[in-house]
Formats: structure tokens, C-alpha cells, sequence
């Protein structure tokens, strides 16, 4: 129990002061002397309130929240590790960590904003790596560079902890200086088979190596394109070679007449040391020996992109030696692969035996459309209640669409069917305002695939990746309150349900925190009295409201002015305005300064190109003026004049002032006569849990001392959610 002096103050004329508060948990007999210090008659006011604020809270459809007397509520919020699922944060717990702070669980946060994915189709391969070897986090983006051949490539994300996923330069068609996987076994005039179906031995390109042309000390070579009559192409990174060079095995065409084209059985003057599967040289064409019959080989014409044509009898026939499998354009063998902004290395530990696949997939970043940091997602994670985005405007997008099936991973490019539940499919992806949303309920697949629907044909394939929904996830943010004792740090820990919990570092985020004392739905107003040891409410503070329903959902809500509650009639109808109900969307500009991310709308166009237009979220910030135009695209693309609509009416001010917004009811003195330099005392004044004593002079020559004794008091019961534990 604290008695004695509880408070005293000499404010300013003519305004509203606390002079005293007490704590939710707590009341306070007192007696309260005004005097009077000037030389002639004043008056005065006394009020107690049950609150200390007045917020104005968003949301169009107010009957969402659920507020009721005793609700604490938290804009109080700290990050931890490994963070609780949302069954086993359990409000109303209290916690003392190692370092003797103090504070009380009010729930995990939710994150219920849109989550944006941007997404670029990109070319990338996967490389295998020493995965027990890496040190450090390779960022989105960086470039890779090996630490024996300087190759260079760009990170794009991690293949399970096997692989790095990479995006390469081709080398060009009159490109002569390359890299290659490793330079033993290698010679000068050499042979390279580039690029070749190794099924079939069909197509490719035939390089030498140049005289001089090895550096053993980066391996790296200097090589003569288009070789035996091929043409040079570009090489993609880590195309497969063979290098080739004369045996002594040699013979001569014994036909006794010229070796036409397309005759595939090639006699010789001398056929020994010609095996099975050997590959001959004869003028500028490759042949590859399937049988040897006597001095007959039964041969196969125009390996390796050579061309199958005539040679004169008598001219030599060299069988070539295979010196190996060679990967060209490509890091080196073994080794350490170091990131630009990082610092991060891994050693390679990729197989030569096989050239390195690029495959055509979505690459996905959080920041931007031009971002740099787009990487390979081969599983999307989604967490239940929330919408995910995935923005097409890049052009590589083009041909593109993204789209969603829950029973074949190429949907209706397989033999599967799209799925369509919760999914909003606005433009034409590549272009400007394109994009594939989805929200995520209760109600949704678990498993879904996302696939590229379009053109090119065939080319669509594995460009997707998969996607699972979590209906229990864990959390890492959690809201707080009562927060007491030493301050909260970073690396501070508690223990709950035997599983201890750590404050990260960065992961305390100081905010205000106190208990409801009324809610009026119709005006969106929240009576609230701040928590001891609390910071004020202020404009764009966000906090949960309080279901009485066990394990409820509970309704994120904030602070907000300007929140747009009305519009006027849309622009006419457009006959170029295409059909259809198109659902959550934003408006793409607005006249005034609202935020358009958080206004949402449902526009249904008729037959006629009429549309209608149904308010889900007014946003903020708006004014009464604001015109917002949702464009063309985004409701079709048929043609039709953009579509404009006035915001007719907007939320009322927030009144966070702590001594603005009170009624007459709470006044039992006003304009109270005390006489100069007379002191009038006035006993029996109790404040009750959570109310301020408010004072208001005529003049600023009053002060006020109150005395009194404060004691516990259980007469504000706090009323949080229920919830009951699962699991552990």
C-alpha cells in the first residue's frame, strides 16, 4: 500500500491536466486540497475518467473486432527464437527472463499483410557441392567466383544443402577463350566435340585446341571455333565435351571407287586396331564404327556436326583417341567457389560425366521488380489466413502466366486440372500491373503446385515449384505486456512448457500497451487506459483484438486516420470493358495521398461494361476529395477507358490526446467557487482501477496536492483469450 502525498500540480489556466492516475491494478482513497493563491475568486473542474485515450481503429466492417472491458491489448513486440506455434502461446503467461525482466504473454503475431513475391523466368543450373565444407551464407544475387579458374557466375539460391543454383554467361559464337572443368589429359591441336546430343551424336560444334592454347595454372584454353566444317554457336555454361586426338591407327578408303554419301559400310585396306564404338576421322567428317566385318566397318555418317559426304578413295581413315570428358565453360574441378558480398565459400564437387543441365524456372525476390536478388524457391512455404502475390511485370515473364493445380505439377500442361479456389489472376504477365494471388484458408489444398501456363509450347516445363500450407506454423513475433523489471535485451532467455525461448538480436520492438475500458463498434472508438510503465497509443500503433470464442482468430487492427468508409457512383459503362468479378483488388492511382496497398475493392462489370463497386478496406490516409482510378488492366485489358470513383466519406479523427476527448458525465465538480487565498478541501474522492483524476482551473493560480492511501484492487478483472494448448 503507497498513502501519503500521491500527487500535486499548479498547471496552466484553462486546461484539461491528469492530475493523478492509478494502475489497472490498483485504487486510491484520497482527499484533494485546491488552493486558491491569487487575490481574488476562481473556480475550478474535477473530473475522473475511466480512460486515458480514444482510438480510432480501421477496418470497414467494425463488427470484425471483438473488444470488451478487461481486453489487454499490445503494441509491445519482441522476437525470439525458436518462437512458439500459435497453440502454445498461451495468453495471460508471464515470463521472467535471465536478466530479471518481467512481462506477460498476450498472443503470437500474425502476419496478416499481403505477402508479394516478384517473380523473373531465368535460365539457372545446379551445380554439386562439398556441402560439409561451406562456411558462411551465400546473399541472393552475389557473384561466384572459383578460386582456381576465375569463373564467374551469379547465386541464385541452394538445391537442398547438395547444390548451388547459378545463373551463367554463355560464351559467345566467336568466343576463344574458355574454361574448362580441368586441363589433364589435354594437348595442343586437339579436338573438342561441343555441345552434342550424346544419345544420338547428332548436331554440335567441332573446336581445336590452339597451339599454346593451355593454362594449366587457371584452366583455362584458347581454342579455333568451327572446326571440320561446323559452325559456331554459343556455348552455355558447362557444355559437355569430349577431347579427341589421332591415333596411330591409320588406313586408307579401299573401295575402289568413290565413298558416297550416306553409304554406311566403309571398306579399308587395313581394319585392325578399328573397334566397335570407335570414332574415325576421314577428310572433315566424324563417323562412329557400330561393327567391324573383315576390312568392312558398318559405320554411322556425320557425328558431331560434321557433314555426312563424299570422299575419294584411297584417302586416309585415322581412328581418333577419346582423351576424356571435359566440362566447358565451367568452374574448374574441386574447386572453392568464393561469394562477392558474402564472403561465403564451398568447394565444387560436380560430376564431369554429364554436361551441366540449364533449365528455364521462376526465380522469386521479396524486394522489387528490379531487384537483383531473385532466387530458385523450389518449395513455397504458406501459412494459413494470409494472401501471397506473385507480381509479373518483368518481361521475362512473357508467355509465362503463373497459375495453381493440386493434382500434376505442370497442371493443364500435364494431365492435371487448375485449380482456382482463392486465386485472383489480373494482366497479362510481362507486362505492367500483371499478377497471380492467392489466399490461403482453412479451405485450401494442402499441396499445390505452381506451373507456367503458356507459350512458348513445351517450354513451360519445371518452371514451377511446389507449395504447402502450414495450419499450425510457429511464429517468432509474439506480443507482450505489463512489461517490468530490468529492460528487456537481445539474448535475454525464459523458459515455457520446457522449451526456452531467446530474445533476438534487433527483436525488441518498444510499444505501447494498456486495457480496454469500452468499445463502440458504430464509431470504431476504443476506450483504453494505458498500461503502468507504457508508452501512449499513437496513429498507426497496430495490436489484436480479444474473441471470447476459444483458440478464435483473432483480428489484427490499427490506429488509423483518413480511412476511406464510403465511395460515390464508378464511371459509366464502356462496351470495351470486359466482363467478369474481379476481387481484392487495389486501386493503381489515387488524386489524393491515400495508401493504395491497404484500399481494397471488388468491381463486378456487367454484359453492358457497367461496373460495381463494393468497399472490402478504405486503406488511410485518405481525404474526402481522393479520386481513384483502377486501370483497364486490371479488370480485363479489353480497351476500356480507365475506371475512376470518388471517395465519398472518411473515418474521423483519431483522438489520442490523453485529455481531449472526455464527456460531461465524468465531471463531479465543475466550475466550483474557491475564494482567494483559501484553501478548499474535499474529501472522498476514490479512483478506481485504470481512472485518471483530471483537474481544469480558470486561472493559473490554483494548485492541487492530493492525499491518500493507494491499495490493490481486483474490481478491473483482465479478460484475455482463451486458449487451449495442443501438443506439448
Amino acid at each position: 500500500m503507497t498513502a501519503g502525498r500521491l500527487a500535486a500540480s499548479k498547471p496552466g489556466a484553462t486546461t484539461n491536466t491528469v492530475l493523478y492516475r492509478t494502475p489497472i491494478d490498483k485504487s486510491a482513497s484520497s482527499v484533494m486540497n485546491v488552493c486558491n493563491q491569487s487575490g481574488g475568486a476562481l473556480s475550478y473542474r474535477a473530473a475522473i475518467r475511466d480512460y486515458e485515450q480514444v482510438l480510432h481503429l480501421d477496418g470497414l466492417n467494425t463488427s470484425a473486432y471483438k473488444f470488451a472491458k478487461g481486453n489487454p491489448i499490445s503494441g509491445y513486440k519482441i522476437t525470439l527464437e525458436p518462437g512458439f506455434q500459435d497453440s502454445a502461446a498461451i495468453p495471460g503467461t508471464t515470463f521472467t527472463t535471465t536478466n530479471g525482466a518481467t512481462a506477460t504473454i498476450l498472443d503470437v503475431f500474425k502476419p496478416t499483410d499481403e505477402v508479394v513475391f516478384y517473380a523473373k523466368v531465368i535460365d539457372v543450373g545446379t551445380t554439386s557441392i562439398a556441402g560439409d565444407g561451406q562456411a558462411g551464407t551465400f546473399s541472393n544475387g552475389e557473384t561466384l567466383t572459383g578460386s582456381t579458374s576465375g569463373f564467374t557466375a551469379t547465386f541464385r539460391g541452394m538445391d537442398a544443402t547438395t547444390g548451388v543454383w547459378t545463373q551463367y554467361a554463355d560464351i559467345a559464337a566467336g568466343g576463344t577463350n574458355v574454361s574448362i572443368s580441368r586441363t589433364t589429359g589435354l594437348a595442343d591441336g586437339m579436338y573438342l566435340t561441343i555441345g552434342t546430343a550424346l544419345d544420338t551424336l547428332l548436331g554440335g560444334e567441332v573446336a581445336t585446341i590452339n597451339s599454346s592454347g593451355i593454362n594449366t595454372g587457371t584452366n583455362a584454353l584458347t581454342i579455333t571455333r568451327g572446326q571440320l566444317g561446323t559452325t559456331a554457336a554459343a556455348i552455355p555454361a558447362g557444355s559437355h565435351v569430349n577431347a579427341w586426338s589421332a591415333s596411330a591407327t591409320v588406313t586408307t578408303i579401299a573401295e575402289g571407287a568413290t565413298f558416297v554419301a550416306g553409304d554406311t559400310t566403309l571398306t579399308v585396306a587395313n581394319s585392325t586396331g578399328f573397334t566397335s564404338g570407335g570414332i574415325i576421322i576421314i577428310d572433315n567428317e566424324l563417323c562412329q564404327i557400330s561393327e567391324v566385318n573383315g576390312n568392312d566397318l558398318t559405320i554411322v555418317r556425320g557425328r558431331y556436326g560434321t557433314a555426312d559426304v563424299d570422299h575419294n578413295d584411297g584417302v586416309n581413315t585415322t581412328l581418333l583417341t577419346d582423351n576424356g570428358i571435359y566440362l566447358l565453360n565451367f568452374w574448374s574441378e574441386g574447386e572453392t567457389i568464393t561469394g562477392s558480398s558474402s564472403n561465403a565459400t564451398v568447394a565444387l564437387n560436380f560430376n564431369t560425366s554429364i554436361g551441366q543441365t540449364i533449365v528455364t524456372k521462376y526465380l522469386l525476390s521479396s524486394t522489387s521488380v528490379g531487384a537483383t536478388d531473385h532466387s530458385v524457391q523450389s518449395i513455397n512455404q504458406y501459412d494459413i489466413n494470409r494472401t501471397y502475390k506473385y507480381n509479373l511485370e518483368d518481361s521475362t515473364n512473357t508467355n509465362y502466366p503463373l497459375k495453381f493445380s493440386a493434382d500434376d505439377a505442370e497442371g493443364t500442361n500435364g494431365s492435371g486440372t487448375e485449380y482456382t479456389a482463392g486465386v485472383s489472376k489480373v494482366g497479362t504477365a510481362g507486362t505492367s500491373g500483371a499478377y497471380t494471388s492467392i489466399d490461403i484458408t482453412a479451405d485450401t489444398q494442402t499441396n499445390l503446385f505452381a506451373y507456367a501456363d503458356g507459350t512458348p509450347a513445351g517450354d513451360t516445363t519445371g518452371v514451377g515449384f511446389n507449395a504447402s500450407i502450414i495450419d499450425n506454423p510457429s511464429y517468432t513475433d509474439i506480443y507482450i505486456y505489463d512489461v517490468s523489471g530490468e529492460p528487456l535485451a537481445a539474448a535475454d532467455t525464459f523458459t515455457i512448457s520446457e522449451t526456452t525461448q531467446t530474445v533476438q538480436a534487433n527483436g525488441i520492438t518498444v510499444g505501447p500497451f494498456g486495457y480496454v475500458q469500452d468499445w463502440y463498434p458504430s464509431l470504431c472508438h476504443l476506450k483504453v487506459t494505458i498500461g503502468e510503465g507504457s508508452q501512449a497509443f499513437a496513429a498507426n500503433d497496430s495490436f489484436y483484438d480479444t474473441p471470447t470464442l476459444t483458440n478464435g482468430l483473432r483480428v489484427l487492427t490499427t490506429v488509423r486516420t483518413g480511412k476511406a468508409l464510403s465511395l460515390g457512383s464508378p464511371s459509366g459503362a464502356d462496351g470495351s470493358r470486359t466482363a467478369g468479378t474481379y476481387t481484392n483488388i487495389s486501386p493503381n492511382s489515387t488524386g489524393g495521398s491515400g495508401d493504395l496497398a491497404t484500399t481494397k475493392v471488388t468491381v463486378v462489370v456487367d454484359g453492358s461494361g457497367a461496373a460495381t463497386v463494393t468497399l472490402l478496406n478504405g486503406g488511410y490516409g485518405h481525404a474526402g476529395s481522393d479520386t481513384l482510378t483502377i486501370n483497364d488492366a486490371q479488370l480485363g485489358g479489353g480497351g476500356a477507358a480507365n475506371l475512376t470513383i470518388d471517395v465519398s466519406t472518411i473515418s474521423t479523427g483519431i483522438h489520442t490526446d490523453q485529455t481531449g476527448v472526455y464527456s460531461d458525465s465524468d465531471y463531479f465538480f465543475y466550475g466550483k467557487a474557491v475564494a482567494a487565498n483559501v484553501t478548499d478541501k474535499n474529501s472522498s474522492i476514490i479512483v478506481g482501477p485504470g481512472q485518471n483524476l483530471l483537474v481544469y482551473s480558470s486561472a493559473g493560480d490554483i494548485s492541487y496536492v492530493l492525499n491518500g492511501f493507494e491499495t490493490t484492487s481486483e474490481d478491473y478483472t483482465v479478460v484475455n483469450m482463451t486458449k487451449v494448448a495442443s501438443g506439448g
